[in-house]
Parts: structure tokens; sequence; C-alpha cells
């Protein structure tokens, strides 16, 4: 997560049933996907009028948690949601437990789903103001989050860190702030369960554009990040894929038409079966185009639709994609 927008208003209702969300709990049913290209998820449920971001889900398939901001450019602040499914229903998103007060964005779901690290702007001590982003983690257990903890400051610093994910090993990457290249990618190895100093990925991923936004595999067999200002950029930011060569990282390639646009797309995660990829794409595919004067009822849904130029989350099924990108090494 990178943009910076605001979001004031709890505006979702009572937790009561909304729909079933497609793709079968993310597991092999994918006859709804298209292999070609990339489709709206979780309509008028995850994916609305509003911006909608970072999507993550629970190893079990039973629970979904994703952020929703404003669409003010003057401030950011930014609420985790959380979808469940339960008695087979997918139930109305509420605000996560852990969430609602500070400005909290990026949930990744552990890869054995004991807990969640997010980023928040919430005070590391009582009565400390902080403007900046730095990674927490909250437990969950048995249905229930626990206390949110800090990080510390072998991880976090004075600047943003953003977009944690962590591989099946404990190891943390995440992107942060790096003086002319605006964000670059980073990792924190995990020993004696302790992180360690965090160190740049190669150069090969972290280039003079700006990286940001990235998912690691649980094996760290790759990784897919955002990369904006590139030369090979189909617009003002794209998913990109990097494959882990043991002493190596191949260079960072362009997803492609099919998953990257004209927009910006970022946010990438992959369901714990490794099927599909979901990510967030800013699309605007309103036609604003009329033969004759619109309804008022007309032109409202319009607005109060996806597709506007908000953040929405799209997915794609997974491995037919990797194998072709990978044939081209």
């Amino acid at each position: 997560m990178r943009t910076v927008f605001i979001f004031l208003a709890i505006f979702y209702s009572s937790p009561t049933v909304a729909a079933q969300i497609t793709i079968q709990d993310f597991g092999q049913q994918k006859s709804d996907i298209p292999k070609d290209s990339s489709l709206l998820f979780g309509n008028d449920i995850i994916s609305t009028h509003r911006n909608e971001y970072n999507l993550t889900i629970a190893p079990e398939g039973d629970m979904i948690l994703f952020t929703v901001a404003n669409n003010s450019s003057a401030n950011r602040y930014y609420t985790i949601f959380l979808c469940e499914k339960k008695n087979g229903n997918w139930q109305t998103p509420q605000i996560a437990p852990f969430s609602g007060q500070y400005s909290d964005a990026d949930p990744f779901f552990s890869p054995n789903g004991d807990g969640v690290y997010f980023i928040s702007t919430r005070p590391t001590t009582e009565n400390a103001v902080k403007s900046d982003f730095d990674i927490w983690t909250v437990g969950y257990k048995n249905g229930k989050f626990g206390e949110p903890k800090h990080l510390g400051t072998t991880v976090n610093t004075t600047n943003d860190e953003l977009y944690p994910s962590v591989s099946r090993t404990g190891d943390l990457f995440f992107s942060t702030e790096n003086g002319v290249n605006g964000y670059d990618l980073m990792v924190s190895k995990i020993e004696n369960n302790t992180f360690q100093l965090p160190s740049a990925l190669a150069d090969s991923i972290n280039t003079e554009a700006t990286e940001f936004d990235a998912f690691v595999a649980p094996d760290e067999s790759y990784i897919i990040y955002t990369n904006m200002g590139g030369k090979d950029n189909l617009g003002s930011g794209d998913l990109y894929i990097s494959f882990n060569k043991g002493d190596y990282w191949t260079k960072g390639k362009n997803l492609g038409e099919k998953v990257n646009t004209i927009h910006m797309e970022q946010c990438p995660t992959v369901s714990s079966s490794g099927q599909f990829l979901f990510f967030t794409s800013f699309r605007d595919n309103q036609q604003y185009a009329f033969d004759s004067p619109v309804s008022t009822g007309e032109y409202l849904k319009l607005l109060d639709s996806p597709l506007n130029g908000l953040g929405d989350i799209f997915c794609i099924e997974l491995n037919a994609l990797l194998k072709e990108i990978k044939f081209q090494y």
C-alpha cells in the first residue's frame, strides 16, 4: 500500500449475511476465473464504489481481511475490515477488532494462520504522536485476535515501513523509503525468533524506479511486487515478478496485460492454495458518454458501482500465468 487517502466513516451495516463470494473457498474449482484476464472479485461485497486495498485470506479460507480508505488526497487514514464465512455464507464486512481507531492497513495472514502482520500509525508509547507507518503484528487463535504488538526498532524506523509479507520460515519482506529511489523492497531474516537488521533485496529487483507492495511465496520461490516508473510499465504502476534461483533473484519481469493496465496495479497476494493472484487496481471502466440525458438513478448507480477509478480487488488464475512467465526465462 502506497497510495494516500483518508477514511473517516464506518459505513458497513451490521454483520448480516452478504452473499456467497465466488471461487469456492479459493480452492481448485476455478471455472469462473478466466485464465486470460483478471476478474473483479467480491462485487459489491469486497469490491464496491469505495477504496479497497490489500486483501489477505486466512489459510483455512474462512476469513478475508482488507483495507478500506477514503478518496481524499489531503490526508491518509486507512481501516482494516474483515469478512467472515459462517454457516456457509459470507457475512457483511466489519471493522476488524484490532482496527478502527488509528490508521491501519496492509494486513497479511502468516502462512500458518496464527497471526496477522499489518502497518499502523498508532503510537508506540502512551500519548506519543506518530505520522509514519510501522509494522505491527496481532495474534489469531480460536477465532479471536489478540492485542497488537509493535515489531520493534530493528525493523521499524522513522520512515514508512509498508506492506509486510512473511514466508514460511518467518522471514519478513516489506517496503520502505529509500532516498532518491522512493521506495525499495527489504527483507529482515529471522534468527532465534528475532528479526535481524533489514537489508535491501537485489538490484535485479530494486532499481532506480520505485518498488513497493511485495508478496513473497511461502517457500520464497518467487516475489510479486509493484514497480512504478519502470521503462516497460503499462501504466502508473505495474505488478512484476522475480524468481528465487537460490543464490540470486532473477530480473523483475512485468506480469503483462492479463494483469496490468494503464491504471495503477498494486497490493498483490496469492491464496494459500497457490491458485489465485489477488491485487488492487484503480481501473475506471465506467462510461459517461450518453446518447440522451441520463436519469438521476442511472447516474448515481454508476457512481455507486465498482470500476469508478478508486481501488478494487481483482483476481486471476495464477498457475498458467506463472508457467508463461517462467517459460520466457
